[in-house]
Order: C-alpha cells, then structure tokens, then sequence
C-alpha cells in the first residue's frame, strides 16, 4: 500500500503544470490559433491570456466601431508560420503569413450561449449573416452529439493534443467536445468580388475556468485552405484565419471575441489599409449584433433549412 501510495504522488509530482498564460492581445490571439487543438489545460492558458487582457484593456473595445482615428486600437499583430503550420494549406508560394493583416473585434450579445452557439452551427449561415449570397456546410463529426453536450453539460475532456488533420482520425467521444466542419461560400461582393470558395470551420467547446469561475466557452477556428480568385485572377482572398471566443456571461449574454487574419488581393486598397481594417472589424461587430437581434426577437429569421 505504501509503495502504491508513493507511485501516486511522484505521478502527480512529475505531472506538467498548465503553462503560463500567453501575455496581452498580440500573443494572446496568435495563441489560440496555434493552439487550437491542443490538450485542455494548453487551450485554458489561451483564455486565461486573452481573459487577462480583455479585464486590463480589452472591455473598452465591447461594442466599439472603428473609425479612421481609432484603427490602431483594433489591430492584432501578424502571425509567424509556425502559428499555421498544422493547417492543411494548399501550398502557394506567394503565401506569406505576415501579410494577413489582423483585427480584433468584441461585443457583449444579448443572446445565451446554447442560442449563440445553435445560431452558428448552423448550415445556412445566409440566413443569420448579410454577408453570404449563399453557404453550403457538411459535418464531418458528428453535429447531433456535440450539441446535445450543450445541454446535458457532458464535454468529453481533452485530456492530450488532437490530431485532426491525420489521415484516419476519429474522434470518438471527442465528439461532444470538438465539431469539424467544411463550408462552401458565397460571399457577397463589397471590397473584392469572388466566386464560391471552400473554407474550414472547426468548433471547440467545454467548462472552463474564467476570472475563477466555472463557465462555458465555445471557440472556432476558421482558414480557408486555398487562394480564392476573381474572374481575370487579378483580385482575390490570398490567406484568412479567424479566431471567435464565445464565453458565457450569464444567462442570456455571451461576451464575443473574434480575432481575424486577411490578405485579400485588391487594385483598390491593400490589406492594411485602414479602409479594409475597419470594414473587416466593423462588419464583425455588425454580425454580433445581428446575433443579438434575433436572439432578442427584434429581428426574425427563417426556421433552419
């Protein structure tokens, strides 16, 4: 008994620490895109940093447009390749991380988190947001399970790294923690118009610490894999990443947080000017409140198709 006694205790002794939280927005948000799909205490440490900033800084961004003076209040840093290199890009060799210009967005909705995250696992994201002509979604996990974790409160834990992107992966009871998506979109022409393209999005959910509190947290990673071009191959979307934090706030608000990367291909604007950072941040802070409006009733939508 004493020896097995023993055995537990060195276990727990030689058993990794959570790492430290990463520190401010920059590296905060670069963070949870490298770290996605890791183990949960790795995940956890990504919200604590961006939790750390949003309690010192962030919350005065909640609800904010940009504007041409205020722009530099919204930008995240650039990624490094490491921060992507577990995504499944197809290769291109124009594609330069750094040039994917970053913004932040944030927004307190007046919607709980089990309508905020029914409203987006949607298939017909064309009826929540403006923003699509047309989408398309197919489930490559099982949707039915991971949400039914919403209610019963039964997230599997993620107890090492996942290898999605392996060629055979199965999630097994991973499945009420983590969903994978593919999309097909239609986005509707604003700066650049461009055809149908693919895009991946990858949902995460769970009961996580935050400010000492036990609460649920949904989180999606979004690239799109390959170069999007326009008729003529002049304009086009090089490279975007996303990351959206949903934490709950009480019974009917969620606190948004959505990090975005884009390198779109214009003769008009370039990535970093301030004209398409501030649309990009404005047009996030438009689609939570377009989820807030029909979580309160002030806007109907029609039933999922």
């Amino acid at each position: 008994m004493r020896r097995l006694l023993l055995l537990s205790v060195l276990l727990v002794a030689c058993k990794p620490p959570p790492p430290p939280a990463p520190e401010g927005l920059d590296d905060s948000a670069r963070y949870m895109i490298r770290e996605f799909y890791t183990a949960d205490p790795m995940f956890q440490a990504g919200l604590d940093g961006f939790m750390e900033w949003f309690d010192a800084e962030g919350f005065e961004l909640v609800g904010a447009q940009a504007t041409a003076d205020t722009t530099d209040s919204f930008t995240v840093g650039d990624l490094i390749a490491s921060d992507v290199a577990h995504l499944p890009l197809v290769e291109d060799p124009e594609r330069d991380v750094a040039n994917a210009k970053g913004i932040v967005s944030l927004s307190e909705m007046d919607c709980s988190f089990e309508e905020t995250e029914d409203l987006l696992v949607r298939p017909d994201q064309y009826a929540v947001f403006d923003a699509w002509t047309d989408y398309e979604r197919t489930w490559v996990t099982d949707r039915a399970r991971y949400q039914d974790a919403t209610r019963s409160g039964a997230f599997a834990p993620v107890d090492e790294d996942l290898d999605v992107f392996a060629e055979g992966w199965a999630p097994g009871d991973l499945e009420s923690t983590i969903l994978l998506t593919d999309n097909r979109v239609d986005p509707k022409p604003v700066i650049i118009d461009l055809p149908w393209y693919e895009q991946s999005l990858h949902f995460r959910h769970g009961a996580f610490l935050v400010n000492g509190e036990e609460v649920r947290v949904f989180a999606i990673l979004t690239y799109v894999p390959a170069s999007v071009w326009g008729e003529g191959g002049q304009n086009g979307l090089r490279q975007t990443y996303a990351v959206e934090i949903n934490i709950e706030r009480g019974p009917t608000t969620t606190l948004r947080l959505f990090a975005l990367w884009a390198e779109p291909v214009s003769d008009i604007a370039d990535p970093d000017d301030p004209f398409v950072l501030n649309y990009a941040v404005n047009t996030a802070q438009q689609n939570a409140q377009q989820l807030s409006d029909i979580c309160s009733g002030a806007l109907e939508i029609d039933p999922e198709s």
